[in-house]
């Protein structure tokens, strides 16, 4: 596999990492030579990314303020025509990495004759769709969670109850028109009051414009939140280990009343028996075979619930780069891996290498420790950063942040306590809507103690984490 790696390292055309924030697409920065980033937001880490490649953003660079635009994604960066100038000025062979590809943007990219590193809309949607995976889960036989998909309309109180007696007295709802995550779309369903307050809610929702149709109608299983990151390649499917998903953490979930709002990873806190893992491996594997007879190529990821039996259940498919990178690859790094990015980046780079994923699959089972948080905003108020704050390396000393060095990878941390501010990393005087994104903070260790719980020292480090960031609520807006 190391031909893999001179290959990558030898690809001279532009590849161009495209996002809000720089820190989600830097991946490719160790594995090819003509790599950089474009992103929306100005942040304080950046200062070392930029030693490793170079980052443009539309507010240092382009000199446009993000609230000036409508959304903050990749096809309101890429609509900017001073973006399309950067690009024409870049040449022909320039090359795109996405999240994920969308009708618009691929229009833009077709029109700068830019190929995107990422599976085309028609291709990734089917996959990602939460009533279709239920349909294709029972087509490609895997063992879903029972349960069912209604009408909404269809869902009165009788059927209900009747949901009960065949799945168990509580529920759990999925909302498969809600295309945003966040928890928005899951339901919690333990009582007649929970039901009415969903329907409710729904209600609320349908009157200020969602169009929301279905429901899935689960039973509701006691166990872990977990996840898996697979690559389809031209010689099979990767897996990676499955990894704890931090689920509705208290101390920085967004907003309180959500359910199955994801926070982050451990990847030390528990590591699963061999057994669990060829489960979840088998789910991968065979759901991966059908994506790729589909077209679908390169990464993707699976969620599960593991229960107090060792039964592992599918939840749901994220066909495209999950919230695990850029750090499970650092991970990778750090234990002599070749990481995931490679492996996507050649099959949509088209580069040639041999085939040999049974030892790098053996590779990728053992055993890794890292972990990552997501802090935001956790008002439902629109509020502004009035700390300073930098990102890189700090420990946590009486009671308050010490900044040890700059840093912006799991590489960067020496220490066991050591920790890294990362990803949004927001500025003095930033500005954030409620719930949106604070910064990524990136542990050397492990900080859980459950699937939604901190230990005592990370809860600390979280909570002064925002005391520095002095978030002031803005009256009137």
């Amino acid at each position: 596999m190391k031909i893999l790696l001179s290959q990558l390292q030898a690809y001279q055309k532009p590849v161009v990492g495209i996002g809000v924030t720089a820190f989600t697409r830097i991946g490719p920065v160790f594995l090819l030579p003509n790599f950089s980033v474009l992103c929306m937001l100005e942040t304080t880490d950046l200062g070392t990314i930029r030693q490793s490649c170079p980052v443009r953003s539309l507010e240092r660079d382009f000199k446009i303020n993000p609230e000036s635009l409508e959304r903050q994604n990749t096809a309101a960066i890429m609509g900017q025509p001073a973006v399309s100038q950067f690009f024409q000025s870049l040449g022909s062979g320039t090359s795109l990495l996405v999240y994920k590809s969308s009708p618009k943007v691929e229009q833009i990219c077709q029109k700068l004759g830019i190929k995107i590193l990422s599976n085309p809309a028609q291709v990734r949607d089917p996959f990602e769709d939460k009533k279709a995976f239920r349909i294709l889960g029972q087509k490609v036989e895997l063992k879903l969670i029972p349960g069912e998909t209604l009408l909404i309309d269809d869902l009165t109180q009788n059927k209900h109850q009747q949901l009960i007696v065949q799945y168990g007295p509580e529920l759990v709802w999925q909302l498969p028109d809600y295309k945003v995550g966040g928890g928005i779309g899951t339901l919690f369903i333990k009582s007649l009051n929970d039901y009415q307050q969903a329907m409710a809610f729904i209600q609320r929702r349908r009157q200020a414009g969602t169009n929301l149709v279905w429901v899935n109608v689960t039973k509701f299983i006691k166990g872990t939140d977990a996840s898996i990151s697979a690559c389809v390649t031209r010689h099979g499917i990767l897996c990676g280990l499955v990894q704890i998903q931090l689920n509705d953490v208290a101390e920085v979930t967004a907003f309180k009343g959500r359910n199955g709002v994801w926070c982050g990873h451990d990847w030390g806190w528990k590591h699963f028996d061999s057994k669990i893992q060829k489960k979840a491996e088998n789910i991968a594997k065979t759901l991966g075979k059908f994506m790729a007879k589909k077209g679908y190529r390169g990464m993707f990821g699976i969620d599960l619930m593991i229960d107090s039996v060792g039964q592992v259940w599918p939840v749901e498919c994220n066909a495209r780069y999950t919230a695990a990178f850029p750090a499970y690859c650092m991970m990778q790094r750090l234990y002599g891996e070749i990481p995931f990015d490679a492996f996507h980046l050649a099959e949509f780079l088209e580069i040639e290498y041999e085939d040999d994923l049974d030892v790098i699959q053996k590779l990728y089972r053992q055993p890794k420790i890292g972990a990552q948080l997501v802090l935001r905003n956790q008002t439902r108020k629109w509020v502004k950063v009035e700390g300073h704050l930098k990102g890189g390396v700090y420990q946590l000393k009486q009671g308050g942040l010490v900044w040890q060095r700059p840093g912006f990878s799991l590489q960067d941390l020496q220490a066991a306590d050591e920790f890294c501010l990362v990803d949004r990393a927001a500025v003095h005087g930033r500005i954030l809507k409620p719930g949106e994104r604070l910064v990524r903070v990136l542990f050397k260790g492990k900080i859980a103690v459950s699937s939604n719980q901190l230990t005592d020292w990370a809860s600390q480090v979280c909570r002064q984490i925002y005391k520095e960031y002095r978030l002031q609520v803005i009256k009137g807006k």
